[in-house]
């Protein structure tokens, strides 16, 4: 999801200058003034920033609320779910088992996976364990995101069930986000050290960096307190209220996602990376394992120079940036490393506005360039652009639909199960004159009534507070039996467009 995309580059157009620290009082009292602005122009509900110099958390504020139905106020300490940002936990403990003589980053995933499978046997037999953290598998981006959103399936299952779903690209060629390729790693990290990941993650990285208020599990989140809730419009319309929602449990997606954190935490997190893998003058990574996960390992070019592991690097007049955002229901976030500079910036925010970039590029044209930039001014614009583009798009929808017209079948037809070879089973049931879709493994979330729209097509009105409604189309045999649908759900994030459900 946006979380787990690339959502938008560290900036847009980052030009930083050879200057020095820029670190006067009054500087950050503008900074503040300028945030706090920002938050208001984006109708931002809440967002905790963190500046990290030398190894020490140098200013750090709140903004907003933890919730806009309630009174409590975002602070440093305040809990975000962390989404994508979880990726470098991952390549981070895969680079703790190399510097333990467990593996080694061009050992053959098999190797020590034997059950993992792809829908090419020759990348089957050749994927190494750095292949898993730097997007480059030959999937698409998002591809397989399904498995995990919302669904019951363990990380094996969902694994297993990717497998049949066939490459887009040629190995290591293009990249791919991949977060099922993360959610491997997670399963690597497993057999070999013989710990889960949110036992591995919790033993030798949050605690050993004190961590004190860091979960890898969204059901312990509630105890920490001071906690900002995710906050989402109905049906991705710009124009309804925000709400907030609850923390979604996401296990089967843990390795790309699954950390629970706060700036101050975080703070000590990007500390270690600015510091080149030192906690003061320590070793906690090896320099090779330091090197091996910030190095890109896919050329990217336009905004980003490439991937590394669990990273992206962009490389900015001098300064090599290493970056990486996080986005789900409720939450985007981003946070910046820049360690010949021994500084990093953190932005946290609990909703879906692109917030959390512009103050980032602010932050870094502060202390790299000459302060003047207003990436606020140079981004609203675009997305006002945005909203309309948005906005024609569900017009152009509703103009399309065809009045007074009626399904073919009678609408007992339409019940029965259907199952893509992927994703698995769905659902429709009847009674009393209407119609529900249920995908199975997803069952609290993608359910809801089926509404007709026009002939052989229903419109679908899922539980899911962040996806708009989809529209599913009937398919029919020669003898008009009803043999199967496709649904057209919008949404950048899944592939519900390559469900391919036949009726059983």
């Amino acid at each position: 999801m946006k979380s787990f995309r690339p959502l938008l580059s560290l900036s847009f157009a980052l030009v930083f200058g050879a200057h020095a620290f820029a670190q006067a009082d009054a500087d950050l009292q503008a900074l503040d003034a300028y945030i706090a602005d920002a938050v208001q122009k984006f109708d931002q509900p809440g967002l905790a920033v963190g500046i990290v110099q030398n190894g020490q958390l140098v200013w750090s504020k709140g903004f907003g609320k933890l919730d806009v139905a309630k009174e409590a106020g975002v602070d440093a300490n305040s809990i975000f779910f962390m989404a994508s940002i979880s990726k470098a936990f991952t390549a981070c403990a895969v680079g703790l088992l190399v510097d333990d003589g467990k593996l080694a980053w061009e050992d053959r995933v098999v190797d020590h996976m034997p059950w993992f499978r792809t829908p090419d046997p020759y990348v089957t037999e050749h994927m190494m364990v750095k292949d898993l953290l730097c997007h480059r598998s030959g999937w698409i981006t998002f591809d397989g995101d399904l498995l995990w959103y919302g669904t019951d399936l363990d990380q094996r299952e969902i694994l297993d069930r990717h497998a049949a779903e066939p490459f887009t690209y040629e190995f290591r060629d293009q990249f791919g986000y991949s977060n099922l390729m993360f959610i491997a790693a997670a399963q690597l990290i497993k057999e070999v050290s013989g710990r889960t990941w949110d036992q591995f993650v919790t033993e030798r990285i949050l605690t050993p960096l004190g961590m004190s208020r860091t979960t890898v599990q969204t059901s312990t989140v509630p105890a920490l307190g001071n906690v900002a809730m995710p906050h989402v419009r109905k049906d991705q319309d710009p124009q309804a209220e925000q709400v907030s929602m609850p923390y979604q449990s996401l296990e089967g997606a843990d390795g790309a996602t699954g950390i629970n954190s706060c700036v101050t935490d975080m703070a000590k997190w990007d500390a270690m990376w600015a510091n080149e893998g030192k906690l003061g003058e320590q070793r906690f990574l090896s320099e090779e394992s330091y090197r091996t996960i910030t190095s890109i390992h896919l050329a990217m070019g336009g905004r980003r120079d490439g991937a590394a592991l669990g990273w992206f690097v962009e490389e900015f007049k001098g300064n090599t940036v290493i970056t990486h955002s996080g986005g789900m229901p409720g939450f985007i976030l981003n946070h910046a490393v820049v360690p010949d500079r021994d500084l990093a910036v953190i932005c946290l925010g609990n909703g879906e506005s692109y917030c959390v970039f512009a103050i980032t590029q602010k932050i870094l044209d502060l202390y790299l360039g000459d302060g003047t930039a207003d990436p606020v001014g140079d981004l609203l614009p675009r997305l006002v652009k945005r909203d309309e583009r948005e906005a024609k798009r569900r017009a152009d929808r509703v103009a399309a639909r065809q009045a007074k017209t009626k399904p073919s079948v009678p609408l007992d037809s339409l019940r029965g199960t259907y199952s893509d070879k992927v994703y698995g089973d769905a659902v429709i049931v009847t009674k009393d004159g209407r119609s529900q879709l249920t995908f199975l493994p997803a069952k609290e979330l993608l359910t809801g009534p089926l509404t007709h729209w026009h002939y052989d097509t229903w419109m679908w009105d899922n539980a899911d507070p962040f996806l708009e409604p989809g529209y599913v189309t009937f398919e029919f045999d020669t003898d008009h039996r009803v043999i199967g649908f496709t649904i057209d759900q919008h949404s950048p994030d899944f592939h519900f467009y390559k469900l391919d459900m036949r009726k059983q």
